[in-house]
């Protein structure tokens, strides 16, 4: 979008970059959000199965996966500004039509094409966000991924919740769609982008090009574990989102709003988390980061697997987004330390999560229709003290193998796509 340039711009054009950024941020992930609550409440009134829940939930999850490798070649045919206006169009249409599906299968097709097209406009935007960072100020990095955070998982969550009693389904679609605009609208009138000075790859060139160092990338052992911990925390989060919606309406007859506090509840935990817990990093060290993190999730989760009361889904919220918040902080740590293009890793990690966003609601519905709903929650037990153990393998402790620790602020920079 924006150039970056050798020298910092003056403040006043620093702080409308910044500002444009965390309009921009902030309000994609406000619609991300809502539609995380909204669509499983609207799947339950088309009367979708558990199992249909997950599959409409998981599949928009694809799309992060489906773009990891072709990601960099787009930025370089389209740039970054026109990328963004295609994917954010299109998402704007898939988001429009939304309402207009009126069987779980249909929902379930416009679900796979609004999260492409999500995935495609924040590809763009973070493509954007890294290129302007000396402008911006590397100090800042890390509120790329808090300001999409406090929508997604914060005012998202809690819009769906306003509208969700006093709107038909349509018209909230239809008026996330238009927020969806409001992004478009900002990289229109405020973002320039300079032509490329060299001549994009051809596709087939570049991916091989990308896979070759996608391989040299992954013969880094200590890769494995931090992301195994992004694909089973973004599972895990792409479960609660979904589900908690059928635990709350369906197996304990709470109004349709109150799936999007617990949802709400759990995102405040998980940025307070992000934001004010990294000194833990510190003092526990990561052998001991990651068995504290496992125990506060599985309280959490066999909190939620029993509840029988709005009170016990509320404390399962905070556990859980405190829990998932200290995953973050670590997984965090871990990607400062490694050596290697940073873009790359980053990529990665959001297959990572790709994986984590498709297979957790896709899996926890199938579990869900056999063994019932608090069954799919409590198989993320095992899965959790597994990682625990793994960590607290010598052989797999970066802390034996990387040397000391860079600052806290820096090790989020390249971790701010992610979730």
């Amino acid at each position: 979008m924006s150039a970056t340039s050798l020298s910092r711009p003056r403040a006043p054009r620093r702080r409308v970059l910044i500002t444009s950024y965390l309009v921009m941020n902030i309000t994609s992930g406000t619609v991300v959000g809502a539609v995380l609550i909204t669509v499983p409440l609207y799947a339950l009134s088309l009367d979708a199965s558990v199992a249909q829940v997950g599959l409409i939930r998981g599949i928009s999850g694809l799309g992060t996966l489906l773009l990891v490798i072709p990601a960099g070649l787009l930025v370089d045919h389209y740039g970054s500004k026109r990328l963004f206006v295609i994917g954010g169009l299109c998402a704007t249409f898939a988001t429009f039509c939304l309402g207009s599906a009126k069987t779980p299968e249909v929902l379930t097709m416009v679900m796979g094409l609004s999260g492409l097209f999500h995935a495609l406009k924040i590809t763009a935007l973070n493509a954007s966000f890294f290129a302007d960072l000396g402008s911006i100020g590397i100090e800042r990095a890390g509120w790329f991924k808090g300001s999409m955070a406090i929508g997604l998982a914060f005012i998202g969550p809690l819009l769906s919740g306003l509208m969700v009693d006093v709107l038909p389904f349509a018209l909230q679609f239809e008026l996330l769609a238009l927020l969806t605009l409001l992004p478009i609208a900002l990289v229109l009138l405020f973002r320039t982008e300079p032509a490329r000075s060299r001549a994009p790859r051809g596709f087939t060139q570049g991916i091989a090009d990308q896979l070759a160092q996608f391989r040299i990338l992954m013969a880094q052992r200590t890769l494995y574990l931090p992301l195994m911990t992004e694909g089973l925390s973004s599972a895990l989060f792409a479960t609660f989102s979904t589900f908690v919606a059928v635990v709350a309406v369906q197996l304990l007859y709470l109004p349709p709003a109150s799936a999007s506090l617990l949802m709400g509840i759990e995102g405040a935990l998980f940025i307070a988390t992000v934001f004010a817990a990294a000194p833990l990093i510190r003092s526990l060290g990561h052998r001991r980061f990651y068995p504290v993190s496992t125990a506060v999730i599985v309280v959490g989760l066999a909190i939620l697997a029993s509840a029988g009361s709005i009170y016990a889904l509320v404390v399962a919220a905070i556990l859980l987004g405190f829990g998932l918040g200290l995953t973050n902080l670590v997984v965090s740590d871990r990607i400062g330390r490694m050596d290697g293009e940073k873009g790359k890793i980053v990529g990665l990690f959001s297959a990572a999560i790709g994986v984590g966003l498709a297979a957790g609601p896709l899996l926890g519905g199938a579990i869900g229709a056999v063994l019932g709903t608090p069954a799919l929650f409590l198989a993320y037990v095992p899965l959790f003290l597994l990682l625990a153990w793994a960590a607290s393998r010598r052989e797999l402790d970066l802390l034996d193998i990387c040397g000391p620790a860079p600052r806290l602020a820096s090790q989020r920079d390249e971790t701010a796509a992610i979730h």
